[in-house]
């Protein structure tokens, strides 16, 4: 029995020193695709300029009626005519009697006479005013009719206007008369000084 115990013990021993040692796990080498190289930023590209910016086109005023004035005549000298301005800036004349140019005529008025003429009569409250002052209250003088349509209307606003109305507003004949100095009238009937020389005067 001791005999044989030396012996195992030497067996194990000799089998222990043959043994090869276990060796470690491998270590995981990451493959070439899960290897991804750093993305460089991508290069600033400033955004294409913004195409130039056309001014609106200039809207065109339709060739409709703004206002108009007819004098009548008188037992006298008064000029007669008929003058009507469009908001197309046109204006026509028709010269009848006592004045510089008889028969027709035409010319334009400026953006700015146009605005001037909106507010002489909006200021003038030309809207409220009757349709007639004509009543006879003298006679022999002279009359006159203007005719008004505000911007984008579709109705025309007329006042008649003689001169022998004593109840006619004041403010109606400085209207008439704002109305030829805007235009300037006195271009087709002549000034005052020409249209006495024409009758004589």
């Amino acid at each position: 029995m001791s005999r044989i115990l030396p012996l195992v013990l030497f067996v194990t021993a000799a089998c222990d020193a043959g043994a090869k040692p276990t060796p470690p796990p491998p270590v995981p080498v990451p493959s070439v695709a899960a290897v991804k190289p750093p993305v460089p930023p991508a290069p600033h590209i400033p955004p294409p300029p913004a195409p130039p910016v056309s001014p609106p086109p200039v809207a065109v005023s339709e060739h409709v009626l703004l206002a108009s004035i007819d004098r009548g005549p008188c037992y006298g000298t008064c000029p007669s005519y008929t003058l009507t301005v469009y908001r197309d800036g046109k204006v026509e004349y028709v010269g009848k009697d006592f004045v510089k140019n008889k028969g027709k005529a035409s010319g334009t008025v400026t953006a700015a006479q146009l605005a001037a003429l909106d507010k002489l009569f909006t200021d003038g409250k030309y809207l409220a005013y009757k349709s007639s002052y004509e009543s006879y209250d003298a006679t022999d003088a002279p009359s006159a009719k203007t005719a008004y349509r505000p911007l984008g209307a579709t109705t025309t606003k007329t006042v008649g206007h003689y001169y022998g109305d004593m109840h006619a507003p004041a403010s109606l004949s400085d209207l008439e008369e704002g109305f030829d100095k805007i235009v300037k009238t006195e271009r087709w009937i002549g000034t005052e000084a020409e249209r006495d020389k024409l009758n004589g005067r």
